[in-house]
């Protein structure tokens, strides 16, 4: 009983203050009321968009190396410094990561609109 009034104040605090109308006060309203529920399901939408993520590079036919060689260029850097110092795997990998890190802007306002609905769907069926 108590935490849920503590919950019910704290969201009527956030109205007030006007902090549950951005998208940071919606972020901080999801982890404190439904916690792991939030974290898996935002870990989860992390993994996905790194494996789509590696699968559109792989079928793309992107290759780091050409990535590197891009921004070499692009750094003035001298030629062949970042590709002779690059294992071409672990350069698939990074791009993987940048990519996908690319994408928050996109994951995070997916993620808090459907926190809600997921982890009742979830917490409901067990």
């Amino acid at each position: 009983k108590l935490d849920s009034d503590l919950a019910r104040l704290q969201t009527l605090r956030a109205i007030n203050t006007g902090e549950l109308y951005t998208l940071r006060g919606k972020f901080k309203m999801l982890s404190r009321d439904y916690g792991m529920g939030f974290l898996a399901w935002y870990w989860t939408v992390w993994f996905a968009t790194a494996g789509l993520s590696y699968a559109a590079i792989g079928l793309g036919g992107v290759d780091p190396m050409m990535v590197a060689a891009k921004i070499e260029t692009f750094m003035s850097w001298e030629p062949m410094y970042l590709q002779n110092k690059l294992d071409p795997t672990l350069g698939e990998i990074g791009l993987v990561i940048a990519v996908n890190e690319c994408l928050e802007p996109l994951r995070l306002p997916f993620v808090v609109v459907t926190t809600k609905p997921v982890v009742n769907f979830f917490t409901k069926r067990l």
